[in-house]
């Protein structure tokens, strides 16, 4: 049940969003040529594989912003391309889009200073002006400025600068949900823990035959790795069961996750007899558990079993482990409590307590 660390191997191509750019001015190579651009280069919004194609300017499915209008030639670059070490780029993927010009088109890709540029090892740029291959590994992030330039056969040139990110490795850790047979978990509890990798990422479950993951009714997995709702009685459905980390650089990891159901949370109380204006030398267990999953807390209530308790002046009741302590009231008393015992598989149990103050110890010579 140990937490394990898996960095992305990322075998599959993924969309990576949009590739960014910022305007500059065109490059020429001869002083003749020294004119304006025929055409320009401008934003392409990138397609997931075998997803549905989005139109530029239109709002991408996943609620992301609009990619912004290219900018003018005046401009910083833009954000530009971010991927995450060890992504495999699927070349049609990620590729620039132009408009205007005449015939067909070439692309290289420069250095700031117009030479041509060497991307990182592993990393290839095509003359029809994608990029592809695997990003190399990196322990911090690096970040390269290029020059895209594009030429077509009537003697056009467009040029735009790029900054290419390179994030260190996807890693994710844990992998195990500890539950309790019959709980709700109320507040989302998290069982997978995600670092590095580029901007967001998205969680999705498959079951053993590697389709999509039915879930028992009520219990929810999010998309962020966490657990709530109600739990199954049986674990029989989540046997087999694979989260799918992607992130939005590339990278993909996939691992099993454990689903260790405990049995459903049970409690006993000891009824409680105190002799009164005593001090309570250790304190005393008045609930124990059975079953459950994890640390359990217990909650001291009225009779009636909807408000907290009020203890006389004095004394006590620790919610970590159940007992009294403190100093017991100078009158003789007796009443009826609740003990509410929750832990933090969702499991909760509740039983009745009784406690009795009896007259102070006295003595008397005959």
């Amino acid at each position: 049940m140990g937490n394990r660390i898996i960095h992305s191997a990322a075998t599959f191509g993924v969309a990576l969003g949009v590739l960014a750019l910022a305007l500059a001015p065109a490059h020429v190579a001869h002083a003749a040529e020294d004119r304006g651009p025929v055409g320009k280069i401008t934003e392409r919004v990138v397609p997931a594989r075998n997803g549905p194609s989005t139109a530029p300017g239109a709002a991408p499915s996943n609620g992301a912003a609009t990619p912004a209008r290219a900018p003018e030639s005046n401009q910083p670059a833009d954000r530009g391309l971010s991927i995450t070490s060890g992504a495999a780029l699927n070349s049609q993927l990620v590729k620039v889009r132009t408009s205007g010009g005449t015939g067909s088109l070439s692309f290289r890709l420069l250095d700031p200073s117009g030479k041509p540029a060497e991307l990182p090892p592993g990393l290839v740029f095509g003359s029809d002006g994608s990029l592809s291959g695997e990003a190399p590994s990196v322990s911090t992030p690096k970040t390269i400025t290029y020059l895209i330039q594009v030429q077509d056969s009537g003697g056009g040139k467009a040029s735009r600068t790029v900054r290419l990110t390179i994030n260190p490795p996807l890693s994710v850790q844990g992998g195990a949900i500890q539950a309790t047979a019959g709980g709700k978990i109320k507040s989302p509890v998290k069982f997978l823990n995600v670092s590095g990798g580029t901007g967001k990422y998205t969680v999705a479950y498959s079951n053993a035959e590697g389709g999509a993951m039915r879930m028992p009714s009520g219990l929810i997995l999010d998309g962020a790795g966490n657990v709530s709702g109600s739990v199954p009685a049986s674990a029989e459905k989540m046997a087999g069961l694979t989260a799918t980390i992607t992130d939005e650089g590339g990278a993909r990891v996939s691992m099993p996750v454990e689903f260790n159901l405990a049995p459903a949370l049970e409690i006993a109380t000891n009824p409680v007899e105190l002799t009164a204006g005593a001090a309570i030398p250790a304190p005393i267990p008045v609930v124990s558990s059975m079953g459950g999953s994890g640390a359990v807390r217990y909650t001291l209530l009225d009779k009636d079993g909807s408000t907290p308790a009020r203890l006389p002046e004095g004394l006590r009741f620790d919610s970590t482990v159940g007992a009294l302590t403190g100093l017991v009231p100078s009158t003789p008393q007796e009443g009826r409590y609740v003990v509410l015992a929750q832990d933090a598989g969702g499991g909760e149990a509740n039983a009745r307590f009784e406690w009795k103050v009896n007259p102070q110890l006295q003595i008397s010579l005959e």
